[in-house]
């Protein structure tokens, strides 16, 4: 997926876009990233699966999962954030670890859909706290980038009332996300990529990519079909029903080849075999 492409090419840029991505999302500086398995080891056949879209570790101790969504389905993700953020703490801890050393982890959603409709803010943090505000801790991390809200940035950046100088650095990566696909909209992404060197580096990750495979824009909504597609499947894992998941990866298949996708592309993203997605094209 591009998505993680972006951040995980082997590449000096794609290294300095991760780092400096989580630098403003965090909001500390970072020394050191090692990308971690995206899916992690179920301890009961029962339980759910989480399967990351960006696992790393970071400066040894903390950890990071970086998602992707495209829709709010059954207005339950926020749900799917806090399960990934407790399974980041669950399986990086060992044993006889003190306490004191339990480390920081930080789930970060990158999603197309608004939240908290009641405030213009893009990144949201959320930690454990009292109804009056007292934070229990901080080792659970979970922050929200909601991508649509600089749309209104935009429109002010194209009527002259709002400088790319005056966005903070989280806007300048959500402009950056949500409008890179598009076309008409690269003059704004290159010259917010003047501003940051961790969006320029990306930017280049991005031409290289589109170059040697195929154009962001498909890819970037295949992103999202993909994120979707796994909220698909896991709702069909939480049934425990084996004929429901494979009914459910049959029917995310059909779609996506109706939808233009090649063969393979589909069986990578639905776990199918080639000879069962040759099966149902058409």
């Amino acid at each position: 997926m591009i998505f993680k492409k972006l951040f995980t090419d082997n590449s000096e840029e794609s290294r300095t876009a991760l780092q400096a991505f989580l630098e403003a999302i965090i909001g500390k500086p970072i020394s050191n990233i090692v990308l971690q398995p995206t899916e992690l080891p179920m301890e009961n056949p029962q339980e759910k699966i989480c399967r990351f879209d960006l696992n790393c570790r970071i400066d040894g101790t903390e950890l990071a999962n970086i998602e992707m969504q495209g829709i709010n389905k059954e207005c339950a993700y926020e749900k799917r954030a806090e399960y990934y953020c407790a399974h980041l703490l669950n399986h990086h801890v060992p044993k006889g670890e003190k306490w004191a050393k339990v480390p920081k982890v930080y789930q970060i959603s990158v999603v197309n859909f608004i939240r908290e409709k009641d405030c213009e803010k893009e990144v949201y943090h959320y930690k454990f706290r009292t109804e009056e505000g007292f934070v229990l801790h901080d080792r659970q991390n979970i922050f929200f980038i909601e991508l649509p809200k600089v749309k209104k940035l935009v429109s002010k950046i194209l009527d002259k009332s709002l400088s790319i100088k005056d966005l903070t650095t989280t806007q300048k990566w959500c402009i950056f996300f949500l409008y890179a696909s598009k076309e008409e909209y690269l003059w704004l992404v290159k010259q917010i990529a003047m501003e940051e060197k961790g969006i320029m580096c990306v930017v280049e990750v991005l031409d290289k990519i589109s170059q040697d495979e195929i154009i962001w824009k498909q890819q970037f909504d295949e992103l999202m079909i993909e994120n979707d597609r796994l909220t698909m499947i896991d709702f069909y894992y939480t049934k425990g029903e084996k004929e429901g998941i494979e009914k459910g990866k049959m029917e995310t298949a059909t779609k996506f080849l109706n939808m233009g996708l090649s063969v393979e592309q589909v069986a990578e993203g639905t776990g199918l075999s080639l000879e069962t997605v040759k099966s149902l094209k058409k």
